[in-house]
């Protein structure tokens, strides 16, 4: 049976993470929260608004998971947000993603992830203003909601590689370098869709690095998402920040 399932980073937000549920229908709500670091000073508790927002949500009998995630930091916050999408998508339950209830930078983020998987990303609208004092920020948040309104954004294809490019994309940002040898294990072990033929009868070693070189490195290296240099008999990849970016937004494959 379908769920609907919401995804909410959070920062100081307590109205644009709750309000919407007034009018929506969530199973299931993930609020990904900032872990935390030594030496960051803050002058608000993130962990009281992940309580606040967590105690008002289960009120309405929705199942609420708090998830650590660097919400400072695009690339974890990326593979983060994109793998839980990931896991929902194939229980096919149905994603929102609220871009509002945090910072930024984590906005961006968020909206990246689920344009690229294709989930609905929604803004809450601030409609009473921003808080003024500490009793305005403990009941609210920065933010101060009265009658939630949503705006859906429209989704735009997010082009970067699918099948075995992504597949391979996400093991080599895993890693950060390797090598054609290691690519040949993973046709071996029947992890790169579209190779499988090559485990099929006689294959010499210039027929899999024609196949590896034609079907994955060179689209990969021309349109910047690895750089391939040639170390003796072998050659060695690397992933670039291109392609770091893309493997945290395509997920768990």
């Amino acid at each position: 049976m379908e769920e609907i399932v919401h995804i909410v980073p959070m920062g100081f937000e307590i109205d644009r993470a709750v309000k919407p549920f007034e009018k929506m229908r969530a199973n299931r709500v993930y609020l990904l929260y900032l872990s935390k670091r030594a030496g960051k000073k803050r002058t608000l508790d993130p962990e009281y608004f992940i309580k606040t927002v967590r105690k008002e949500l289960e009120k309405w009998g929705i199942e609420v998971i708090a998830q650590e995630s660097d919400t400072d930091d695009p690339l974890p916050f990326l593979s983060t947000i994109s793998n839980i999408i990931v896991q929902e998508k194939k229980r096919n339950n149905r994603v929102y993603v609220n871009m509002s209830a945090s910072g930024k930078l984590t906005a961006v983020a968020a909206t990246l992830a689920a344009m690229y998987h294709d989930v609905k990303l929604y803004y809450v609208r601030t409609d009473g203003g921003y808080a003024q004092n500490e009793e305005d920020i403990l009941k609210h948040g920065l933010s101060i909601i009265n009658d939630s309104e949503c705006s859906f954004l429209t989704n735009f294809k997010i082009d970067i590689p699918s099948g075995a490019k992504s597949t391979f994309l996400v093991e080599l940002k895993n890693k950060g370098k390797m090598t054609t040898s290691d690519i040949v294990n993973m046709i071996r072990e029947n992890r790169l869709k579209g190779f499988e033929d090559l485990n099929k009868g006689q294959r010499t070693a210039s027929n899999l690095l024609v196949r590896i070189n034609r079907g994955l490195l060179d689209d990969l290296e021309s349109n910047g998402y690895v750089l391939v240099e040639r170390q003796g008999r072998h050659k060695v990849i690397s992933i670039t920040d291109k392609g770091r970016y893309a493997g945290c937004l395509i997920g768990s494959v």
